[in-house]
This record gives structure tokens, sequence and C-alpha cells, in this order.
């Protein structure tokens, strides 16, 4: 016992007046970062506040300027020079966004870089990785196969595979970034499960997460930065709550809002599905309605339906039988913000002025199809300001924004053709405590002035904070609906299934 309680009093990472500038910003600010042998760290701060740089830095993924870094045995000033391949056998990242291809099986994503299924002169035996692959995922409980392309797999299990891949490399230190992002409740126990087993072995995490609730079961020390500075340094998880976590992350005391209630009951629905079966696993019809004002929630476990209602509804999904239609004749505009912003709401490359244009194309056009370059930059500018987006200027790309901000971007688009129904599905996923507020006071605005909101989302607070209605699905049938001042406990109790 004596000798592990030293080997994890000795730091396996070190980093030392690390600074790293993007054109004008400065996203590090001469940061200072210790981790010890043993450890989940968690490193928390706003969107922008400077956590996945210094990650980045860390791994190589994006060089530090300057500073000394040390991880494990390995020790190097940054110049700016790429210095990955250096650090490779000392230390693995997990990104927010997956990086896995596409047109490759599951087995090949897992074992691309691996030796353990090697043959002599360097050949590959697929045997040995078919079996490695399913032994390893039989002990993650994913049920898919291992010979199935990973570009058929939903966004959670994309997910839980690149965090697979990375604890099979075997190296000390490990980064997870909004690992959980994408994930069930199910799916995260496990992960947490494995974190915590791996950290009895000596392992090393260092965590980033915007859910302050999972930083309580799976952390044991915390790192608070803002504005590419670092406020509090290696704070015991036990001497915080969510609160001071909070505070610390703004840098003002931070209020919890609440829903509220702008349903106009009398008037007729905007939208309603009659009849619906919206996959082939479903066991019931839906009947489901959207009035002016109000805000409703689709709530349920993953997979149970209510990804897929949200599409039907939107148009992008043709439903089994049933329809979609309006009592007011026309069907509304229709707003949408995907689930992962990575792969559908936004274009990396183009700028914010581009990415909110292309939701409305047709409406920022003349007659010749050409776009009206004044009415796109008042209609943008509008947009961006209504969303709180924060940019250099407008023309800056969007893949350079923290994930608050494009997220935000992504909510603009959905506004661009002045919707009457907005279909947000997981519309804070990735954002910090501070852009969810803005984003929940936007969605509230929207029901004030008429709009009907459909919200996707797993997390308990947020629909507690924004639903008037919530509706249960479970195996594509609705189960139960929550309507009115309905309590935390109530919803907690009703999408576990035991109410």
């Amino acid at each position: 016992m004596e000798t592990k309680l030293m080997e994890n009093s000795h730091p396996i990472v070190e980093m030392r007046n690390i600074t790293k500038t993007f054109g004008s910003t400065r996203a590090l600010r001469g940061v200072d970062f210790t981790v010890m042998r043993g450890e989940v760290h968690a490193l928390l701060g706003r969107n922008g506040a400077g956590k996945s740089t210094l990650v980045s830095a860390l791994s190589g993924f994006t060089p530090a300027d300057t500073g000394a870094i040390r991880i494990s045995e390995t020790s190097f000033e940054a110049t700016g020079q790429n210095y990955a391949a250096l650090i490779r056998n000392d230390i693995a990242h997990v990104q927010q966004t997956p990086r896995l291809f596409d047109h490759l099986t599951v087995a090949e994503n897992l074992f691309l870089e691996s030796s353990l299924v090697r043959k002599k002169f360097g050949f590959i035996s697929h045997k040995a990785m078919l079996d490695c692959a399913t032994a390893m995922l039989n002990t993650w409980n994913i049920d898919i196969r291992a010979n199935a392309n990973a570009g058929e797999l939903d966004a959670g299990t994309r997910q839980l595979l690149e965090i697979i891949k990375a604890l099979s490399r075997g190296v000390p230190v490990m980064i997870l970034d909004e690992p959980t992002a994408a994930l069930s409740n199910a799916e995260k126990k496990v992960l947490f499960q494995h974190v915590k087993a791996l950290k009895n072995t000596g392992v090393s995490f260092i965590y980033i997460s915007h859910h302050l609730d999972e930083i309580f079961e799976v952390a044991d020390t915390v790192t608070i930065m803002r504005d590419g500075l670092v406020v509090r340094a290696r704070e015991p998880v036990t001497a915080l709550d969510v609160e001071a976590i909070a505070n610390l992350m703004m840098g003002e005391e931070t209020v919890r809002s609440s829903r509220e209630e702008h349903t106009e009951q009398a008037a007729l629905p905007l939208l309603q599905a009659k009849g619906v079966r919206v996959n082939k696993f479903a066991t019931a019809d839906i009947d489901f309605e959207i009035r002016p004002g109000e805000i409703v929630a689709l709530a349920g476990p993953v997979g149970s339906g209510k990804e897929d209602l949200a599409m039907v509804l939107a148009g992008q999904k043709a439903p089994l039988h049933g329809e979609v239609s309006s009592p007011r004749g026309t069907l509304p505009i229709i707003g949408l913000v995907p689930t992962d912003r990575h792969a559908s709401g936004y274009v990396g490359i183009l700028g914010v002025r581009e990415n909110i244009a292309i939701g409305g194309l047709d409406v920022l056009s003349g007659p010749l199809g050409f776009i009206d370059g004044r009415k796109e930059a008042e209609h943008v500018a509008k947009l961006a300001r209504l969303t709180n987006i924060i940019s250099s200027n407008l023309e800056q790309p969007v893949g350079q924004l923290s994930g608050g901000n494009q997220q935000k971007v992504v909510f603009a688009r959905s506004l661009c053709r002045s919707p009457e129904v907005v279909i947000a599905l997981s519309p804070t996923r990735g954002v910090d405590v501070g852009a969810k507020e803005q984003l929940y006071a936007l969605l509230r605005d929207l029901a004030s002035k008429g709009l009907g909101v459909v919200v996707v989302s797993d997390e308990e607070d947020e629909i507690d904070q924004l639903a008037n209605r919530v509706v249960i699905i479970f195996e594509g049938k609705v189960m139960d609906e929550l309507v009115g001042d309905y309590s935390m406990k109530d919803l907690i109790l009703h999408m576990e299934g035991v109410a």
C-alpha cells in the first residue's frame, strides 16, 4: 500500500508555462497543469476557456507554441513544431468527434494501428482481428458485429469504439474530451466502470465534460480554466459542489433558469402526427401534436424511437405509415437542429455567414436565384445577434469556434427561414453551462413569440428547465406524458420507467 501511495504522489504529467495563439487569439496564456499517477483529473471550463486546446497541446494534436512538457519519462520544450510522434506511446487522446473510417469495419478501425493481429512479415490475420474485436465488444457489452461497417453505426456506438480503440493501446495517460456526449445512461455506466478499473491499475485520465454530475461520479481532482488561464488548480472534487464549479467557470454567480408557460391551449395545433409508425421496431402507432408557444420534450432511452419521431416531424424521414399534417392547411416551415453538429450541423471550413445563410438560400435569393448580398448581410447579422454568436467576425470559419458557438451557428441556421416550428435534437450537447442558459433562453423566447418547439433530450435537468409537456417514448410507443407543474422526481421516475 505504501508503495502505491508513493507512486501516486509522483506526477505522470507536468506542463509548465504553456502558451498557444491562433491568429490574434491567445488561447493559452502561460498555463501550468499537473496530473498524478492513477488519477482521474477533471479539466473544466466554459466553451472557449482553453481546456480542449490544452489537452490538444498535451497530446501533440495541436502543438504548443512555448512551454515545457513531461509525460511519463519523456520531456521536451514546445516550439510550435510537431511532437506527437515523440509521445505516441505515452498518451492517447479521444476527441469530441469520433475519427473512424466509415468504409472500414469495426474490427479494422479498432486494430488499424495495432501489432496484436499481425503475422509474420507484417501481414494481418483477419481471423485474429475479428476474434479480438468480438472479445472487446463483448467486454463492453456492445451488441454489434465486428465485421459491420463503422459508417452504419449510431453516434453513441461510434464514440464508444473510439474510446475502446484508445484504451486498447495500453498507454499510461488517457485524455477523454466530452466522452459521454453521445452516450446513453447505460453506456456511461459501462465507461465509468472501465475508467475506475484502469485507474486502479495506475492509468491516469484527463477528463473533460460539461455534465458536472459526471465529475462527482468519476473524478478525483478538478482544475478549472477561464479565458486561457487556470483559475483553480488541483482541487479535490470532495471540496466542491456543482454551484461552486459553475461560478468558477463563469467568473460570476450562475442562476439556474426555470421553464415558462406560453402555450396557446385554444389555438389549433401547428403540426400533428396521426397513426405514425416511426420504425420497424415500433410496437404501436403514435399520435402527436404541437401548439403555438408550447415546448414539448421527447424523452426515453436511446433507441426508444424519440429521435425517429422528431425526424419524421421534421420531414427528414418517412414514417412506415401514418401522416404528418397541419390542421391549419399547409405544413409549417420547420427549423431543424440536428443531433450531431459536427456531422450535419455546419461546414467547418466555411464562415459563420455562409453557414447561417445555407439554411435559407431561397429566402435570401433574388428573382434570378442569385444571393442578395445586402439582404443576406442584414439577415445573418440579426440571427447572429439573436443567438449570441461570439466570433472575430462573420467570415471566421466555424471550425475555429468553440463548441458552444458552433451550436449557436447551427441554431441560427435553423432560424434562417423564419420557421413556425423548431425541432432541436440534443440542443446543448457539448455546451458549457453559460451557453446552455443562453440557448434555453432562446428557445423560451421563440415559444413566447408563438413558435412550437420540440426538444429531444436525454438530460433530466434540461427537460425540467424547458418543457411544458414531456412525452415519454419506449419501443416506438408513447408510454406516458407529464404536463404542467411536474417535479424533477416525477420526471426521473417516468424516464426510468418506474412511475
